[in-house]
């Protein structure tokens, strides 16, 4: 993460692993097996603090505020590193086809936990506005950060703020 994945090579990750060049060429025949890995391992720990976060939302009838403050919590948390690198992955699939299908899981799995949050806040959604909430959460990711902004939580709380009622309604 430290370099983006432009740094991800035999070499350096041989070097931060106190590891001999052989064993990483060994493991991994090509680059974009190095680099698959590392997305994968990175997609990894993602969710498992999206997870969490999931699991430590109380179940209670939000407001939109609320609700908005929820998922970004959540979906935004407080690693600007980690966000950066989960949007530079994206990209990344352009470049390395392997990697499509881990994010297309990826995209399901917090499809689901967008869902859940979604349905602890007493909102109700169809898979349809799921998406549409999500790019909405993405875009004001990707602008935050290409505009330098400190808070990209706040940023992205302001967007959601203005499309959660009408995606996802409070449910009667």
């Amino acid at each position: 993460m430290e370099g983006g994945f432009d740094a991800v090579r035999h070499r350096a990750v041989a070097d931060r692993a106190g590891l001999p060049l052989a064993s990483t060429t060994y493991y991994f025949e090509s680059l974009e097996d190095l680099v698959v890995e590392a997305v994968s391992h990175v997609c990894h720990d993602d969710m498992d603090a999206i997870r969490d976060r999931t699991s430590h939302l109380t179940r209670r009838r939000r407001g939109c505020e609320a609700t908005a403050e929820a998922l970004a919590d959540v979906f935004v948390g407080d690693d600007r590193e980690l966000l950066t690198t989960r949007c530079e992955t994206v990209v990344l699939a352009q470049r390395f086809p392997r990697l499509r299908p881990l994010l297309v899981n990826r995209g399901k799995l917090l499809g689901e936990l967008h869902h859940e949050v979604l349905e602890k806040s007493g909102r109700t959604v169809a898979t349809a506005s799921i998406a549409q909430l999500m790019a909405v959460e993405e875009g004001a990711v990707v602008r935050a950060l290409s505009d330098s902004v400190d808070d990209v939580h706040a940023a992205t709380y302001e967007a959601l703020t203005h499309v959660v009622d009408a995606l996802a309604p409070s449910g009667r």
